[in-house]
């Protein structure tokens, strides 16, 4: 019994160490494919028009968004599936709930504040992204 507990504890801990983080996932270098965005049941989806963008996440905990001839970097980090972007002076900016992500592709969403008053609104943004390294 002991014996087949610590093999168990062995494989379960064999397959941790294996399993890659999200901090490693995301190293690299990802193009903006489209965007998704949702407002009160209204909804727009960005395929093919918009510019294109891409995002360098580096080791260091730098990323850097490049569009038409301008790049602008921040500070990133992750923690519970949530993707956070910060400012120079260490300012959170942005969050995203991280969807998905793998070695191709990556699902991010964010919450956006409502533009109108009111109770019971709904804004939202997908990103899609695919890696390009």
């Amino acid at each position: 019994m002991l014996k087949t507990g610590l093999i168990f504890c062995l494989i379960f801990g064999f397959t941790l160490s294996c399993e890659t983080s999200y901090e490693q996932k995301i190293i690299g270098e990802w193009r903006l494919d489209s965007a998704y965005y949702h407002y009160n049941q209204f909804n727009f989806s960005s395929h093919g028009w918009h510019q294109e963008e891409t995002y360098k996440y580096l080791p260091t905990g730098e990323a850097i968004t490049s569009a038409v001839n301008s790049s602008v970097s921040n500070k990133f980090s992750i923690e519970d599936k949530r993707l956070k972007y910060f400012d120079g002076n260490g300012e959170l900016v942005n969050i995203y709930d991280i969807l998905s992500i793998d070695g191709k592709n990556m699902v991010l969403r964010t919450d956006k504040k409502p533009i109108f008053k009111g109770k019971n609104q709904n804004r939202f943004e997908v990103r899609y992204f695919s890696k390009m390294n």
